[in-house]
């Protein structure tokens, strides 16, 4: 694996001058690198799947399609899209403007710091660095120390496609974090949780440079009464589960009538019982580590269903689900971030909404109704960051959508075109030519003032 010095200013001055050469922002270098990053994550697919297994027990399955195929798919798009979101847009004059040619143009902004968490640990450092580097900026990224296997492999594999000037790896714990938000990076870039993020938003404030937050919350999961249950219960099951919940866009918890608490129960558990069997042995990725282990079993309560069995020694969670969940218990104050999924039933959608509206934005709003005109009520009264409507998940992997929060559970959105323009700052250009300009204005004014009013008419 290759090695970096520790001198995070000698690291942050090799990028400043690499920046002012100019080569990141030439297309062919950064259409090159991107390709080539492609290439390797095909290449080292093997070894990435065993990183992300030693880290987080992830089954192949789930590690392959929501991290190497999701960034393999994204760095396809990017590369077949890039040269026309890098054009300069056109855009129209005054006519007191004439003769001249405006145009906006997309211009990247510098130095990126790029923080990642434990839980994606690959897709969600490598997708940030796509969008940092289709911009044209250089950038330093800095993977969770919850994942040292996969922070290790990320590191040799940017030393492989990048030059250190351009893109470059720094590991270590929080004392490296604090270290690097020291530093004025002309663009900040942090997933995780609401804590740390404030950390990045004052760093952001205290060197004046723009930031991105990803920082999750509880997204929920409304089901009305006319649905088919079981087609939801399959659903939002499916994507509670996946990496052990352990998923910023995963259905917190499940809202639903009263009266359809008890079958959608049965159903869940019923579902559970199919995909993950009773035993140890099952396709379900491992907590991240034993703090968040203990803290995810201090949630459950005397009438928590668990199905299958714990492997404390593994860090392996069993799936557990939360029957009749009030709004004021302990699993309702904190996102949950792990494999349980409590249920709260309301008596009707007033009431639902009233609870709902007194918690902080999500990052995803979840609807599952065949009344139309009753979703889209539901989500013009709930902010957040997306909607899905009768499915879970399906915004967040979409590249052609962008991904983000909303006040607390973040501030900016990327992926695709999207993390192309966030990437990027719009520099309005405007060319004139030396010729006569009778709409000039220029003293004496005497009676202009009476004129020009007649003349510009708003």
């Amino acid at each position: 694996m290759a090695e970096y010095p520790q001198d995070f200013q000698a690291i942050f001055q090799k990028q400043k001058e690499f920046f002012e050469t100019g080569r990141s922002q030439g297309l062919s270098l950064r259409r090159d690198r991107l390709s080539l990053l492609s290439q390797e994550l095909e290449r080292r697919t093997e070894e990435a799947l065993e990183a992300l297994q030693a880290d987080l027990g992830k089954p192949a399955l789930e590690a392959w399609l929501a991290e190497i195929h999701f960034l393999r798919c994204e760095l396809r798009h990017c590369l077949k899209h890039l040269k026309r979101w890098q054009r300069p847009q056109r855009v129209a004059n005054p006519f007191y403007f004439w003769p001249a040619r405006s145009e906006i143009r997309r211009q990247p902004f510098g130095r990126v710091l790029i923080a990642s968490p434990w839980n994606y640990p690959l897709q969600l450092s490598l997708s940030p660095l796509i969008s940092a580097i289709a911009a044209g900026n250089c950038a330093i990224i800095k993977p969770s120390e919850y994942a040292p296997q996969t922070s290790a492999f990320i590191s040799d594999l940017i030393a492989s496609v990048f030059d250190p000037g351009h893109a470059t790896v720094i590991t270590g714990g929080a004392a490296t974090g604090e270290a690097l938000l020291n530093l004025p990076f002309e663009f900040f870039c942090y997933t995780g949780g609401e804590k740390v993020g404030r950390f990045y938003a004052e760093a952001g404030a205290r060197h004046l440079s723009p930031v991105l937050l990803e920082l999750g919350g509880k997204c929920p999961a409304l089901i009305g009464r006319d649905v088919n249950l079981a087609k939801a219960a399959e659903r939002i099951i499916g994507g509670k589960f996946f990496n052990a919940g352990q998923t910023c866009i995963a259905p917190d918890f499940v809202v639903l009538p009263s009266e359809l608490h008890d079958d959608f129960l049965h159903l869940c558990e019923t579902e559970i019982r199919l995909l993950y069997g009773t035993t140890a042995d099952r396709d379900l990725a491992k907590i991240a580590n034993k703090h968040h282990y203990q803290r995810l079993q201090k949630l459950t309560g005397p009438d928590t269903v668990s199905i299958g069995m714990d492997r404390p020694e593994e860090l392996s969670l069993a799936p557990r689900l939360l029957p009749n969940t009030r709004w004021d218990s302990p699993v309702m104050q904190e996102e949950i971030f792990g494999p349980l999924l409590p249920l709260i039933a309301c008596e009707n959608l007033t009431q639902a909404l009233a609870s709902l509206k007194s918690l902080p934005s999500p990052l995803a709003l979840y609807i599952f109704s065949n009344d139309r005109g009753e979703s889209e009520r539901i989500a013009d009264s709930l902010p957040s960051g997306s909607v899905c409507f009768n499915d879970v998940m399906k915004p967040g992997t979409n590249h052609f959508l962008p991904m983000g929060g909303l006040g607390k559970s973040g501030l900016g959105r990327y992926r695709g075109r999207s993390g192309f323009e966030q990437f990027s700052h719009q520099r309005p250009f405007t060319r004139r030519w030396l010729t006569r300009d009778p709409f000039m204005v220029k003293p004496p004014y005497e009676n202009k003032l009476a004129r020009l009013r007649r003349f510009l008419k708003p």
